[in-house]
């Protein structure tokens, strides 16, 4: 799907042959591309075939390209960007893909992102193009589209902030493997998340260095704010991923711990049932026994149980104030 939106006036187009004017600022929206809306882009700004194509490679790495030599020039910006699919989940990432890659172009007076789904983010400040009225439109759209990648890591960090909370409540108090392997799901979440953050912090601060920044110096102290933004969180990100492997130990420790408190409560219990079960197969054989004579004894069975009762209770104050169970 193909949006172009008028830079000048603020008007969206469906249609990108409407839309795109020679002279007019534009900003060309393309989500989950065909080919044949990629040739047709090929065709309007003039950028390589291959570069196009390798914007819908899920395993695109972040970067940035300058191409002075390209008739016309342009930049090409891949970052990767968290997948929306785990937004909409309440328990852990489930996505085959937890970070997918997006692409922007820039071409003179246009902006052509390229991406495989709506970038999910938290709430964007007031945007920079309303800030900056009088700067180029190109780079200010550039800068909010920026933004809006920074706050969708922050929503992905945040999400995986939650997680470790409720995480930590369950694991103290399981002994199943099922709070393992979410621990294990949420660590492979955070560590490909905390490899796209640092690539898309390495593209940021390149991007600095572009010309079009140099030129333009009032703006660029909005993308360095950007920069530390993306740099905390790859931070705060880094600090959830040791939690998270301090929570793989702790773990096992109370796996540990939980299992030999069960053994010792399981062998306490047998210990207290071995005695009315050694009575009654003593007394259940068929022999003269002391307190009972024989079958004709009619309080045979309370008298044992009595004995197993006074036996029991001892065996069981003793195993209580050892705390064994």
């Amino acid at each position: 799907m193909i949006e172009v939106k008028n830079l000048e006036t603020g008007l969206t187009f469906t249609d990108y042959v409407q839309g795109i004017l020679p002279n007019i600022s534009t900003w060309m929206i393309c989500t989950k591309p065909s080919m044949e809306e990629l040739k047709a882009i090929q065709n309007t700004y003039k950028i390589p075939w291959e570069d196009l194509e390798d914007s819908l490679d899920v395993d695109e790495r972040p970067r940035l390209e300058l191409e002075p030599g390209n008739d016309p020039p342009f930049i090409k910006l891949v970052l990767r960007v968290p997948s929306g699919e785990q937004f909409k989940k309440s328990d852990l990432f489930q996505s085959r893909q937890t970070t997918l890659p997006a692409t922007i172009f820039i071409s003179g007076n246009h902006l052509i992102t390229i991406q495989h789904q709506v970038i999910e983010a938290k709430r964007v400040r007031k945007p920079i193009g309303s800030r900056r009225k009088r700067s180029k439109p190109t780079i200010l759209v550039l800068l909010d589209w920026l933004e809006s990648v920074v706050k969708s890591y922050e929503l992905s960090v945040d999400i995986i902030d939650q997680e470790l909370a409720s995480l930590e409540q369950v694991i103290f108090k399981s002994v199943k493997s099922k709070s393992i392997e979410q621990v294990f799901t949420l660590s492979r979440e955070a560590t490909y998340l905390d490899a796209a953050l640092r690539g898309n912090v390495r593209a940021f601060y390149q991007l600095q260095k572009a010309p079009e920044f140099k030129e333009l110096p009032e703006l660029l102290d909005d993308l360095e704010d950007l920069s530390i933004d993306l740099q905390q969180q790859a931070d705060l990100l880094r600090i959830y991923r040791d939690l998270i492997e301090s929570s793989l130990d702790a773990y096992a420790s109370v796996i540990s711990n939980n299992q030999n408190d069960l053994i010792k409560v399981l062998t306490s219990i047998s210990l207290i049932v071995m005695v009315p079960t050694l009575l009654a197969s003593l007394y259940g054989m068929n022999v003269d026994l002391p307190l009972v004579r024989g079958d004709s004894d009619p309080y045979a069975f309370w008298i044992v149980i009595f004995l197993s009762i006074v036996l029991i209770v001892p065996i069981w104050y003793i195993l209580h104030k050892i705390e064994l169970i």
